[in-house]
């Protein structure tokens, strides 16, 4: 099981809408995270994504990637009270390391929490992009601003699998010989093998004439109500989590007194965020799924 997602095309809104579009939306949700502290909100974020990444036939692949953030996110709760020691509420009386005193206190465990749940947002949210923009469709809408920097990262994106597949292939047929070599010699072959690898590459793109190739020129597709409806989605989000901010929703103040703010503006954000995400597979022209017209 990989706990990176990784695309693979679906029958789904999010899926049928072109690249750039279903990014944005992934973006709106990044952007939440980025502007709000709140857990109840960041909990809204996670439960938005997970919420359009069932409903797109990618629950699964969404939440390996929460099971991913969460050892980060303990580790943010756990080192922040270590590191910081600021706050009105003592829980821990620690002792003496290097003449540096360590306590622990309830608002610098409770920031540590809000900040490990933020990077536990924010990876769940690009969790949904890896697993609904196609890489290569994403990849071409750079093409026309640096053709040879879109190449370039097309290629590692398409030989990093490839590579890991010949080191694993190294290490089984390692383990075969008589005399097992070691990891350094494993890893050497490995090297090698990558750097022979992408000579060849290199020479048969100098073949088909990439060296000399320039910007080029696409034809332009109309949008299709995928597409659109992703888009009011992604704009959608991206509005109700500004309004929220100007208006003082999710306010909050760990130091030098943990402050929390829980009422209907907080409700009513995180209530919009979750119908915002899950609207555009709503009705029976989303059912339709890969359809472009």
């Amino acid at each position: 099981m990989r706990l990176v997602p990784a695309y693979v095309e679906r029958p789904s809104p999010l899926h049928a809408a072109r690249a750039g579009v279903a990014a944005c939306l992934c973006g709106a949700l990044a952007l939440t995270v980025g502007l709000y502290e709140h857990p109840l909100v960041l909990a809204g974020v996670i439960a938005a994504a997970l919420g359009s990444g069932a409903v797109a036939g990618v629950g699964r692949e969404t939440a390996r990637s929460l099971i991913l953030a969460l050892p980060l996110a303990l580790l943010v709760t756990l080192v922040n009270p270590l590191v910081y020691q600021g706050g009105e509420t003592l829980l821990v009386r620690g002792g003496h390391v290097l003449g540096r005193r360590f306590d622990v206190t309830l608002e610098a465990l409770a920031a540590g929490a809000f900040a490990g749940l933020r990077v536990a947002a924010l990876i769940v949210a690009f969790g949904l992009l890896s697993a609904t923009v196609d890489p290569d469709d994403l990849l071409r809408l750079f093409r026309r601003a640096g053709y040879r920097s879109a190449l370039t990262a097309s290629l590692a994106v398409r030989l990093v699998p490839v590579l890991a597949r010949d080191a694993t292939r190294m290490s089984d047929a390692a383990r075969c010989r008589p005399r097992p070599p070691g990891r350094l010699a494993v890893a050497r072959a490995t090297l090698s093998g990558a750097l022979d690898r992408a000579v060849d590459v290199a020479a048969a793109l100098e073949v088909r004439g990439y060296a000399r190739a320039g910007r080029l020129l696409s034809a332009k597709v109309p949008w299709s109500r995928h597409d659109v409806r992703i888009a009011l989605a992604a704009a959608g989000i991206a509005l109700l989590a500004l309004a929220g901010k100007a208006a003082g929703a999710g306010a909050v103040e760990a130091y030098p007194r943990l402050e929390l703010s829980l009422g209907p503006p907080e409700l009513a954000l995180v209530a919009g965020l979750l119908a915002v995400a899950v609207l555009p597979f709503a009705g029976p022209g989303a059912r339709l799924g890969v359809g472009r017209a």
